[in-house]
């Protein structure tokens, strides 16, 4: 049992009162009438009065009834749900946004605030939450744990993610395994772009039946600057590193573009600086030059490798049946643009891969029995991002070619092992993976004239288990495979010759037509100028694969492959430039902040109920509206009054019937006026 009005019970001192006035209070002696007093002879004495409860029914009526009106006046309620009412989970947005100035402090003291009124017996925990949810302190009644725990709390760089929060509370509600309807309480800045978001993600989230209570914290930034639409492209003089800066302000947006020609190994410009790693890639920042009110997305990281020159070579050897389809396909993808793709031609691979370094993309194919030592260039030249293009002449070696691929040093080969296709008839492309980038630039009439290609001399691919098929022959085995290599590099294998007597590719338009998709995806960046917190990273190796990060800061973390795809924030937390090692490579990975999280518009708070209406089971109430709840629907301390008034007549009635027997014994019939 419960009061909504404890201070009352002060009154229960005025339960002594009756005992009181029983104990005072002396009734009138009773008279004798005497003839004379003259017989009577006057004799000193002192007689003691005890002190006795006299008619004690009557006392027990008044005591009870005064004890029954004043706890009636408390107020008392009883609910058989406590616990699942009394459980409560606070969700404290630490996104990007709340950096800025006076929120992450604001949320602090809301929190704080909800803290200091919990109810005795009441539980709660507290979950910051971003891209990702962190539970800072697990379901307790202890207050000043609570609090303490709150101390935690800190503002990330990622960005909000209202569903994480929200999945985070309800998997914590569920352990609690709580009957009936809980509270959720959500402090956030609320940014317009983060709800814009959740839809009706917010559904499947609050399966526990529990309410939200929204408290909106922090006001809008007078002005902010921020990078955005990066791009990368090669110019005459260099590399031109381009970034669209938005103004934001209370007049609107505005919008600038900036470029910035770097061509140096290492330099610095106004607004950005960088330098080359000894891996080949340039990494840096860039920066928003207006003054703004919000620093934490002031700076753009980057780290790529540099795109190479559009030219490509083509390995022409001796007896190569293949290689005079490959040149006509070539020209023929080049003949349009020839200011944009340079075609050379050489009767060898050169001995080294610095000579191959200024070209995007080299094709050759591959015939009798491999050379390791030209297996070892076009490795090295794949590992620091080039293309390489291989086809399967009719003159393979699958044998020394399979045995060369179990071996370190044909780990850049796309495939474990080859096999030659056995059909009765002549073979045909099946289905491809039209997105991928080597065949993003080819129409879908391109398409159908190559899925009705015949090959009659092709092989059987078996991938390795970080390559990619592109196409498959039409009875399903693969036909075309490609794998990631080193920091950007690619190397593409199709199994079959473009020669009369291997196929019809030669002859048919959708040769010319492949080149050219292979060539605009050779000169394309392969990884991204930079990514967001919070964004999974995959590395095309074994998820158990060990890998050491190093951060900004200088910090080394050892973790697996797996860790990276599954939980980036674990290992990449905030803004700047990161260096990964693993599977004996080495590669430097930029990191920014959302861009949801610079925008200055924060959710009018009808927008914010509209966004959350209907999520709850019951009417959003404020922080202590349990209590007027409770008020409402219970009615235990009506019975309390209504028991008191009953004892007070009971009182009434037995105290009149008292003084009607006592003027009876004192009347002229009384056994003393007998007497």
């Amino acid at each position: 049992m419960s009061f909504l009005a404890p201070l009352t019970l002060i009154g229960l001192f005025l339960l002594a009162l009756p005992v009181l006035i029983h104990l005072l209070v002396r009734r009138r002696a009773r008279r004798l009438d005497f003839p004379t007093l003259r017989f009577l002879r006057e004799t000193p004495s002192f007689r003691l009065y005890p002190r006795h409860v006299r008619e004690p029914l009557l006392l027990a009526l008044r005591i009870i009834a005064l004890l029954l009106l004043i706890t009636g006046l408390a107020r008392p309620f009883i609910s058989f749900n406590a616990r699942a009412r009394l459980t409560r989970v606070i969700l404290i947005d630490a996104s990007l946004s709340m950096i800025a100035r006076g929120r992450a402090e604001a949320a602090r003291d809301q929190a704080r605030s909800i803290l200091n009124k919990l109810s005795a017996g009441e539980r709660a925990s507290i979950i910051a939450f971003s891209s990702d949810a962190s539970v800072l302190a697990e379901a307790t009644v202890d207050r000043d744990q609570l609090i303490e725990a709150l101390k935690g709390y800190e503002p990330t760089a990622g960005a909000a993610d209202f569903s994480a929060g929200l999945a985070a509370a309800t998997a914590l509600l569920q352990q609690e395994a709580t009957a009936g309807t809980a509270e959720i309480d959500i402090i956030s800045d609320f940014q317009e772009s983060n709800l814009t978001a959740l839809g009706s993600e917010l559904t499947h989230h609050t399966g526990t039946g529990a309410r939200i209570i929204t408290y909106a914290v922090g006001t809008q930034v007078e002005r902010n600057a921020f990078l955005t639409d990066e791009t990368l492209t090669r110019g005459v003089s260099g590399i031109v590193l381009s970034a669209t800066e938005i103004i934001s302000d209370r007049e609107g947006q505005s919008a600038s573009r900036r470029n910035w020609n770097l061509d140096a190994a290492q330099g610095t410009l106004p607004d950005v600086d960088w330098r080359i790693e000894s891996n080949g890639q340039i990494i840096g920042s860039a920066k928003a030059n207006v003054p703004d009110d919000f620093d934490g997305d002031d700076n753009f990281f980057f780290a790529f490798v540099p795109p190479r020159e559009s030219r490509a070579l083509l390995v022409e050897t001796e007896g190569d049946g293949a290689s005079l389809y490959l040149r006509a396909a070539l020209e023929a993808a080049t003949v349009e643009t020839p200011d944009r793709f340079a075609l050379e031609r050489r009767g060898e691979l050169p001995g080294s891969a610095a000579e191959l370094a200024t070209y995007s993309l080299i094709v050759l194919a591959l015939q009798g029995a491999p050379r390791p030592q030209e297996i070892s260039v076009l490795s090295e030249y794949a590992n620091a991002g080039g293309t390489v293009w291989l086809w399967c002449s009719r003159d393979l070696d699958t044998e020394s070619w399979n045995a060369l691929a179990a071996t370190p040093e044909g780990n850049a080969l796309p495939f474990v092992s080859l096999s030659r296709a056995t059909a009765n008839q002549p073979l045909s492309f099946g289905a491809m993976e039209v997105g991928a980038p080597a065949l993003s630039s080819l129409s879908e009439g391109a398409l159908s004239i190559l899925r009705a290609t015949r090959v009659r001399a092709g092989y059987n691919v078996t991938p390795r288990e970080n390559a990619a098929v592109l196409m498959r022959w039409s009875d399903a085995p693969p036909a075309f495979v490609t794998a990631s290599v080193g920091a950007g590099g690619s190397v593409l294998l199709l199994a079959t010759g473009p020669e009369r007597e291997a196929s019809d590719l030669g002859l048919s338009p959708s040769l010319p037509a492949l080149a050219y998709s292979i060539l605009r995806a050779a000169e394309e960046p392969r990884e991204p100028l930079s990514r967001i917190i919070g964004e999974p990273v995959l590395l095309d190796v074994q998820p158990s694969t060990d890998v050491t990060v190093t951060d900004p800061e200088g910090r080394t973390t050892l973790t697996q492959a797996r860790a990276l795809a599954q939980h980036p924030r674990s290992v990449f937390r905030e803004p700047g430039i990161y260096r990964i090692e693993f599977a004996g490579q080495s590669r430097f990975l930029a990191f920014n902040t959302p861009i949801a999280e610079s925008a200055r518009a924060l959710a009018a708070p009808e927008e914010i109920v509209n966004y959350f209406k209907g999520k709850e089971s019951a009417p959003v109430r404020s922080a202590n509206d349990w209590r007027d709840h409770a008020e409402r629907r219970e009615g235990v301390w009506r019975i309390f009054l209504c028991a008191a008034f009953i004892l007070l007549v009971a009182e009434l009635f037995v105290s009149i019937r008292g003084q009607k027997d006592a003027t009876l014994s004192d009347g002229p019939g009384s056994p003393a006026k007998q007497a």
